[in-house]
């Protein structure tokens, strides 16, 4: 914990890393790089390794107000989930002692060299120039070809792809139940198995499947709500209208104004079916 000062890069404002912060969050460079200064600050006052004991992605949002910082600091890989908390990737390359101690060593080595110009020899015809480089500029960078090589190589060791009949475990469904509810637990699984098993490359092999999958989880869309068809919207009906209908109270009206026939033509009539009868 080495405290009063922090190693920061002065060409952070234009790092492609940082533009893909603002995009994620939304926020300006101004922001997301003073979200990362209170996160390496804080780290370097309360960290040797890089691992912060119960702080979350949501607490890191919080203290930077920056919405959204900590999930996108995962996905640009400089933060991964920890079973503790978090973990700084790379703590020990950029911050704490030794990362001190490594730039203060450049430092002075820089200095060196501005005030111990390259040695230049002239051949005999006078046009012939040869550069040879400080001891310790030759030290450095062979340190730092050594140690860029071993990094690589216990990375590449740790990673592995997913395994071929992986299934969903109980506590991974339970957290992705927990932080996202409103998913399908087995359906995320079934699209993430396959993302990764056609992954190509070292691309598909990840040190930390389990951190792997909570971003998977927390990166998700939230489903689309089902609008209703035809098939499942519910019928229409029509309330009756109060009142009698036209056509009935028509009917009822003509059949008050019909009148029983007269004893004349209940006569007329029956002289009608006579004649019929006898000229049948």
């Amino acid at each position: 914990m080495a405290g009063d000062w922090i190693k920061m890069r002065t060409n952070l404002w234009d790092d492609p890393r940082v533009a893909r912060l603002c995009d994620l969050t939304d926020q300006g460079e101004a922001a997301v790089i003073g979200g990362l200064y209170w996160l390496w600050a804080m780290a370097d006052a309360h960290t040797e390794s890089g691992i912060l004991p119960g702080l979350t992605c949501k607490a890191i949002d919080r203290k930077t107000g920056v919405p959204g910082l900590g999930d996108a600091l995962c996905d640009v890989g400089w933060l991964a989930d920890h079973p503790e908390g978090v973990r700084i990737v790379g703590f020990e390359e950029h911050n704490g002692a030794s990362a001190k101690k490594r730039g203060q060593t450049a430092k002075r080595v820089a200095a060196f060299k501005a005030g111990n110009a390259e040695e230049t020899q002239i051949g005999e015809e006078g046009n012939a120039v040869s550069v040879t480089k400080t001891l310790p500029e030759r030290y450095l960078e062979k340190r730092r070809e050594e140690k860029n090589s071993s990094s690589l190589r216990s990375e590449e060791a740790r990673a592995s792809r997913l395994p071929s009949d992986w299934a969903l475990p109980d506590e991974w469904r339970d957290w992705a139940k927990a932080e996202r509810p409103e998913l399908d637990p087995l359906k995320t699984s079934e699209q993430f198995r396959d993302y990764w098993a056609a992954k190509p490359g070292k691309d598909g092999r990840k040190t930390d499947w389990l951190a792997t999958w909570r971003n998977w989880v927390r990166n998700q869309r939230a489903p689309m709500p089902v609008k209703p068809t035809m098939a499942t919207a519910p019928p229409i009906t029509t309330p009756p209208k109060p009142g009698i209908d036209p056509a009935l109270a028509k009917l009822r009206a003509e059949e008050s104004n019909l009148k029983p026939p007269s004893a004349e033509q209940l006569a007329q009539l029956r002289a009608i079916r006579t004649a019929v009868k006898v000229s049948q």
